[in-house]
């Protein structure tokens, strides 16, 4: 199996790009993150099935096998935490835009006021969702963490189906 091709040139965008190619190429980006979920379920998926097993049967799992079910539910996360390097940036830009927004705060309402104190707006829910995304993702790993030291009859029917989920998705 070899690693997707072209991808990179898919990214290849410039301040000429419009919007429209830049939607064509998340489309298309989106369509590659799938193909490679799929090739990770499809390299993992035998183990899998008898992972499942064993939860299903109240077995332990050894620490191999717990490392396969945290790369089928959180194997994404723990990658985009691990290479996302711009949480630092995002936050001094969220810290500076509301510093923005705080000179405006007891400004006179102005047709302009406003329209500045929007667009500043616009730009602080975009980093807010940016630092958003990491930390859910953040937050999702320590979650999973927790519950794979805990495993047990009670907790095995939950990771069972999640994994049965993403076994079936594979499959249609």
């Amino acid at each position: 199996m070899e690693l997707p091709q072209g991808i990179s040139r898919i990214m290849e965008v410039s301040e000429k790009s419009s919007a429209d190619d830049l939607d064509r190429a998340g489309a298309a980006l989106a369509t590659a993150k799938n193909q490679i979920r799929e090739a990770i379920q499809d390299l993992t998926g035998p183990q899998m099935e008898a992972i499942i097993k064993k939860l299903e049967n109240g077995e332990p799992l050894t620490q191999e096998e717990k490392d396969y079910v945290r790369s089928w539910i959180i194997g994404d996360a723990e990658g985009y935490t691990r290479v996302e390097n711009h949480l630092q940036a995002w936050l001094q830009e969220f810290r500076a835009l509301q510093n923005a927004v705080k000179s405006y705060e007891g400004q006179e309402v102005t047709v302009q006021n406003l329209v500045n104190l929007h667009a500043i707006l616009e730009d602080a829910v975009r980093v807010a969702a940016n630092i958003e995304g990491f930390l859910e993702k953040k937050e999702r790993i320590e979650r999973f963490e927790k519950a794979i030291q805990e495993i047990d009859r009670e907790g095995a029917p939950f990771i069972v189906n999640i994994l049965k989920g993403q076994l079936q998705s594979e499959e249609i």
